[in-house]
């Protein structure tokens, strides 16, 4: 009965990846429409990403840069530590250690390489931890109505899991951080109306 549940779960996940495209056309603000796609080698799953965020982009660029609060945002993150920066800020190492998503596996930590554009993008790569693989980013695009916020990324477990179970893991996660995002940026925007800081 549970494999048919993750069978069924997983064919549910891939007609939503199908319908993405026109989904993307009549985007509501705040709505996140999300697409996980299985990849060849060390790639468990490729996450693609978007919504209209209502708050400007120096808001949302704040809600997902910010360390010291991350883990009161995003979902199953339980710390968020600077192990080096660049004065300039452009970029810098974090470590982030993460609640497992499966009952049976260990809490996870990443250190990993972000470069900043200032309210525009995030681009990151791992390090070392306990993925194999990951590199993404973030882009931030103000459109009418707020900023257009996108996720990328290409996620590799260590972990003798099958990959379709990441990739429903994932199709599970990235909405619900995806919304985290947005109530943080909306909660924030007052902080940057007419290009305050």
């Amino acid at each position: 009965m549970k494999y048919l549940k993750l069978c069924a779960a997983s064919l549910l996940a891939l007609t939503a990846a199908a319908a993405i495209p026109s989904a993307l056309a009549n985007l509501e603000p705040g709505e996140p429409v999300v697409r996980v796609t299985a990849a060849e080698g060390p790639i468990d799953g490729q996450v693609e990403a978007t919504m209209v965020v209502p708050a400007p982009a120096a808001a949302v660029y704040s809600a997902l840069t910010e360390c010291a609060r991350a883990p009161e945002v995003f979902p199953s993150l339980k710390s968020c530590r600077v192990i080096e920066t660049d004065p300039g800020r452009a970029w810098d190492i974090r470590e982030h250690k993460v609640a497992s998503w499966a009952s049976f596996l260990p809490d996870m930590s990443t250190v990993f390489r972000s470069e900043y554009v200032p309210n525009r993008s995030i681009s990151f790569r791992l390090l070392s931890g306990d993925l194999q693989h990951l590199d993404g980013a973030w882009r931030l695009e103000p459109v009418k109505g707020g900023t257009r916020v996108t996720y990328e990324a290409r996620v590799g477990f260590h972990a003798l899991v099958p990959s379709f179970l990441v990739r429903q893991s994932l199709a599970g996660d990235v909405p619900k951080f995806m919304a985290a995002i947005r109530d943080e940026s909306v909660r924030r925007a007052p902080r940057f109306a007419d290009g305050k800081s």
